[in-house]
Formats: C-alpha cells, structure tokens, sequence
C-alpha cells in the first residue's frame, strides 16, 4: 500500500519512521516532510493547503491512506474534501477537529455530554474577560479560543498576569477566549484511537511544556516527554476512558460529526478524580516519538482500521513494557524568536538512542535549525532514570551550539522511582 504523510515536525518524523517498518506498506510518501522524514520517506513538494492538488497526487499515486499529522490541515477540512475524493483519511472530520480548534467548543461538548472538566467562561471581548476574571479570582487559566500551537495558554498566579493575558489576547480584532477554574493535580496525556463508535487505549505520556528547568518559564509546544505515565494507574485510565473519552465519543456521533483518528486527551488528576484539560485531534509532539518507541505491533493496519470503521476486528496496540523519554532541543529564543541557521551535527553517532527531527532544513549541504523546536532526542530503558540517561547521553553528543534543552525531563517520575 502507499501511504501519504503529511506534516514536516518532529510528530510526523515519529510516524514515518514507524509507517516505514510496516510490512504492508508498498511507498511512503510526505509532504511536505524534513530532511529527517527524507530519510524514511519520499518528500514530495505539495501544497498541503491546496486539497485539490492534494487529492490529484493521492490519485497519481496510487495513494491508499493518507495520514494527517498537524491540527492545522485537519481544522481546515483536508480529511474532509479528501474522504469526499475516495480516500481513506487517519483524522478527524473538520466538525469533530473543533475539539482541538476551539476550547469553546470543547468545554461546551463537555456540558452536553456530563464529562468533568473546568468551571469556565467563554468570552468574546476584553471586558466579558474582565468581568470573568473578578468572577475566578487568581489563580487563574486564560486560554486562547483558537489554535495555538501549545502556546495559547496563560496559567496566570495573580490578577495582574491574568489581565495582561488578557490584553495581549484581545489585541486582536475577532478574538476568544475562554476563561477556566485553576484546578490542582498532576497533569497527564492519555491517547486512544477511535472510529467513531470502537475506542482503543493507545498509551498515556507526560510532557513538559514550560520552557525552563523546574517548569519555569513560559509555556512552549512541549520540551520533553515521557511514556508510560505511572501516575495514570490502570484504574485511573479506564476511569478516564469510561467518564471523558466515551461520552466524547459517542455525543459527537449522536450529533453527526463522528470522530475517527487518535483523539488526545489532556487530563489533569484532582483530588475528585481525573478533570479534562483540553482535547487535541492528532498526536502531540513530542509525545507522540516517545508512544511510536514503545509500541511493538505494525502501526499501518492500526490506521487504516479507524479509517474504514473496522477498528473492533483490529489487533489491539502493544506496548513495549519499557520507558521512551525524549528530549527536546530548540534554538535559543525559542518560544519567542528563534534563532534559525544554527549548524547541527551529529544527530546519526547516538545510537541506540534516535533523533527525531522537527524544526530542521539541509542548506549547503549541513543539517541546520530552522524552527523553534528542532530535535527530540529519544531513548528508552527499563527505568525513567535509564532511559533519561540515555537520552541525556546522546543530547551530549550532539554538536548544536545555537540550542538549548532542559536538563530535567523526567524529574518527577525519577523522584517517585526513588521514593519506591
């Protein structure tokens, strides 16, 4: 079979360089992929915007499943008008991608369907957000409406943060938010797979989203993660499963907008039970290298399973009972200005460790940064504390002077090791 991937970061790395060891497939291609993704697949200059001349190519080709990578494509309805084309898609609907594209959207799914999450307000001015802010009081959550890129999002600690948010937020004409009850608890990701009626675990993660050490710093698209998350106990994921994903699930079939792909939840563990965070439609980044490391069956059937409705008569994932931790390195400025054209060596001396790149492009012939977030660097090991070190260990031998990482990916769950 041949497959197109589209996506060029570190997510879509992570699926090619899984697709590519399933033995049904025939060729992949990806558009418009990396030079790391150039190493699994065919890149293929397309415009992924233009949904005709995407279709134009799967017709060209030969093409028997495409699999959306980024949220973007999927709330902008490529699934869609691909579907419509004859094509088999991995992802959600441009209806049922809302659940990513607007928290809106999200929270109000979650009133209808009964599912536990945050006490909110929407809002469409700054004065609504004003008003809803002397309702919360600090702390407080202040979350862009739109897609964000993981960067969309303000845990304010005092009124004075929350209002600048706010201010920064509703700069924009034509801008939303949504204000949110701060809730405490460990956060946790936890994906299943879904065509829409069957629901199928597909591991849990822990990502480190502030930019600094000790989580400090803004918020980024992710510095690091690690799989499987403890935290999440066996009850604790069918709990999730059976009060959040479910209910999602089946409200959005019952009201037409079915959803079929990897659906991620953001969950956070109150003292009252799992809460959801935030829905994403795809698979996140950097969690998603950390999941493609473990997972020990073929991944392809898996896709193509959701994308016809068989998902029930589909092998269920298996997970290798190891640790994946990776670690992101991004260019200095990151999540602000980056700074791009930095020179990276030695992302091919690391193994057994492997480099998933994401923000990279060849100039001249040598590996540079050409996005905020450029390698996830991944390893595994029978420990969080093994498979840190070896990630670290290969970050080390990487040559990459205009970039930084955290040095404490893992840090919690190390901790809880050691309390053991």
């Amino acid at each position: 079979m041949n497959v197109l991937l589209i996506g060029s970061g570190g997510r879509e790395h992570g699926l090619a360089w899984k697709l590519a060891q399933s033995p049904a497939l025939t060729k992949l291609y990806a558009a418009p992929g990396n030079p790391g993704i150039a190493e699994e697949a065919e890149v293929v200059a397309l415009d992924v915007n233009d949904h005709a001349a995407v279709a134009g190519f799967c017709r060209s080709h030969d093409i028997g499943l495409v699999v959306v990578g980024p949220e973007a494509p999927l709330v902008a309805g490529i699934a869609d008008d691909l579907r419509a084309a004859g094509f088999a898609v991995f992802g959600p609907s441009k209806a049922a991608a809302q659940l990513e594209g607007s928290k809106a959207f999200t929270k109000a799914v979650c009133d209808r369907a009964n599912i536990p999450t945050a006490r909110y307000r929407a809002v469409h001015s700054f004065d609504e957000a004003r008003s809803a802010l002397d309702e919360f009081g600090a702390p407080v959550v202040v979350k862009a409406d739109g897609l964000a890129a993981g960067k969309g999002v303000t845990v304010a600690t005092t009124m004075a943060e929350a209002e600048g948010a706010i201010e920064n937020l509703f700069a924009e004409s034509g801008a939303s938010a949504v204000i949110e009850e701060f809730l405490t608890g460990e956060e946790v990701s936890l994906f299943a797979l879904t065509d829409g009626t069957t629901i199928v675990s597909f591991g849990s993660a822990q990502d480190h989203k502030r930019v600094g050490d000790g989580d400090t710093g803004p918020n980024t698209g992710g510095m690091g993660a690690y799989s499987p998350a403890r935290v999440l106990s066996p009850a604790l994921e069918r709990h999730a499963l059976t009060e959040i994903v479910a209910p999602t699930v089946s409200t959005l079939a019952a009201e037409g907008m079915p959803y079929s792909g990897v659906l991620y939840a953001g969950l956070i563990l109150t003292a009252d039970g799992p809460k959801l965070i935030e829905y994403n439609a795809r698979f996140g980044d950097p969690e998603c290298q950390v999941l493609m490391m473990r997972l020990d069956n073929d991944l392809l059937p898996l896709m193509l399973a959701v994308s016809e409705g068989k998902l029930a008569d589909a092998p269920a994932p298996v997970f290798r009972d190891e640790v994946a931790l990776t670690v992101v390195m991004a260019a200095n400025g990151y999540p602000g200005t980056p700074e791009t054209g930095g020179v990276i060596h030695g992302t091919a001396d690391v193994a057994p460790a492997k480099v998933f790149q994401a923000g990279t492009k060849l100039a001249e012939g040598q590996l540079v940064a050409s996005g905020g977030r450029v390698l996830a660097v991944t390893a595994t090991g029978p420990t969080v504390s093994a498979a840190q070190a070896a990630a670290y260990r290969a970050v080390d031998a990487i040559d990459f002077p205009t970039g930084f990482c955290r040095r404490d990916i893992g840090a919690r769950e190390i901790a809880r090791e050691k309390a053991d």
